[in-house]
């Protein structure tokens, strides 16, 4: 990652952080985020493995995504851990969620990508276009399910997601079938509930 990139993303973090949180934990983000970005492989390690200890880490999600996609098998188990056990998206970190479930040089990253939009929920709503386009083009079936699963997360919010949910469902693999036909029936009750029509 750029310099530059490196001190968006750290901003990103920064904003993320509630606004209650005390600086020992402000200073843990901060560093975290440093080790993070720095390149040294075993000090990234270490700081996965440190992640994976503590509840609702926020603020590190694009670089930890970014290491889930590592060549290195040990990042790459470690990342994925932390994102499944720790890693909790802010609202602030959607763009870049957004910008890392296109990424189709590796299939990981999309998948997490879509896993932390799906955990933010309604908050994710600005997502729904990108979620559809992973559910239709992604050649990774994991991410095309995840996209799946966030969008039913996303709920009726996501009610332009509809027509690709239904389209996909027709020729889709069993699994997938499934989940849109699922997401259909969320984001449908959801719709009928608020008075306004069903796709």
């Amino acid at each position: 990652m750029s310099n530059p990139d490196s001190e968006n993303a750290l901003a990103r973090g920064l904003m993320s952080m509630p606004a209650d949180q005390t600086w020992s934990g402000i200073a843990s983000r901060i560093d975290w985020h440093q080790k993070l970005s720095s390149g040294n492989c075993e000090v990234q390690l270490e700081t996965l493995v440190e992640l994976g200890k503590h509840d609702n880490v926020s603020g590190v999600c694009e670089l930890v995504i970014g290491l889930a996609g590592s060549r290195i098998d040990s990042l790459r188990a470690a990342a994925a851990t932390a994102l499944e056990r720790s890693v909790q998206p802010s609202s602030v970190e959607t763009p870049a969620l957004i910008a890392a479930l296109a990424d189709v040089t590796d299939g990981e990253i999309s998948y997490w990508a879509a896993t932390l939009l799906g955990r933010l929920g309604l908050q994710a709503m600005d997502a729904t276009g990108a979620l559809c386009d992973c559910v239709q083009e992604s050649s990774f079936l994991p991410a095309r399910e995840r996209a799946v699963w966030a969008l039913l997360k996303i709920g009726p919010a996501a009610r332009e997601a509809m027509p690709v949910l239904k389209s996909v469902r027709e020729t889709a693999p069993a699994r997938l079938r499934t989940l849109c036909q699922n997401a259909i029936e969320e984001i449908g009750i959801g719709l009928n509930a608020t008075g306004q029509r069903a796709a």
